[in-house]
């Protein structure tokens, strides 16, 4: 019964998408939307350092000496390869040590990535980075299925989610619309235009950024 209910909640959540959303996506080149492909190089363009909202996620202590900046979508696997590898680094070494404090925001390259970022928006915030990587560790399952929607809504549930509030949070116009917002700003403020994307020190960074590259980046803004 719980599997029909599932598969219900699903279709009636791709049912409801709105045309507003579809034409936001649609009128974007592929060139815009383009996921970065390369990891050799990063062309560190000089951009203004990012004003830090109150509604953004942040992980690490609000004195750090640094603040990164990420933008990421959640189907883009060039990110989900750094939250596999460079993440962890960071994570470990630098953001849980205090001299560093990430904040993350969506760039949501399609229609699941932005719905899979509603999601994350409707998990407490002390599940919310957690939540993240699972996403990233589990996109190859979930967003490359038949049905990723049935899939998003069992994946809130892990988080705590209830099965009917998941599959709300998959539709929920106020959320879709931060998201989309603050994909603009990245886009009109900060010239994102690939994920996934850093802002360290006033510097953009596309690509991937591995262990040494952030070593690199950190060693001389930490002294």
């Amino acid at each position: 019964m719980r599997t029909i209910l599932t598969l219900v909640l699903a279709a009636a959540v791709a049912v409801l998408v709105s045309a507003a959303y579809n034409s936001f996506f649609a009128e974007r080149t592929d060139a815009q939307l383009n996921v970065s492909a390369s990891v050799a190089a990063h062309a560190a363009d000089t951009v203004s350092n990012p004003e830090i909202d109150r509604e953004d996620r942040i992980l690490g202590d609000e004195n750090a000496k640094v603040t990164i900046l990420e933008y990421s979508s959640l189907t883009c696997p060039h990110c989900a390869q750094f939250h596999a590898e460079g993440y962890r680094h960071l994570k470990s070494t630098y953001i849980d040590t205090g001299k560093v404090r990430l904040v993350f925001r969506d760039f949501p390259l399609d229609e699941l990535a932005l719905r899979a970022a509603a999601l994350a928006e409707c998990v407490p915030p002390g599940r919310y980075f957690p939540f993240l990587q699972l996403l990233f560790e589990g996109q190859s399952s979930w967003a490359r299925t038949d049905q990723p929607l049935v899939e998003l809504v069992r994946l809130g549930q892990l988080a705590g989610l209830g099965q009917d509030r998941a599959a709300e949070c998959l539709q929920a116009e106020p959320g879709l619309e931060k998201i989309i917002k603050e994909r603009l700003v990245g886009q009109e403020t900060y010239q994102i235009d690939s994920t996934p994307s850093f802002i360290i020190d006033g510097r953009k960074y596309p690509g991937i950024l591995t262990a040494d590259e952030l070593d690199e980046i950190l060693a001389p803004l930490l002294g």
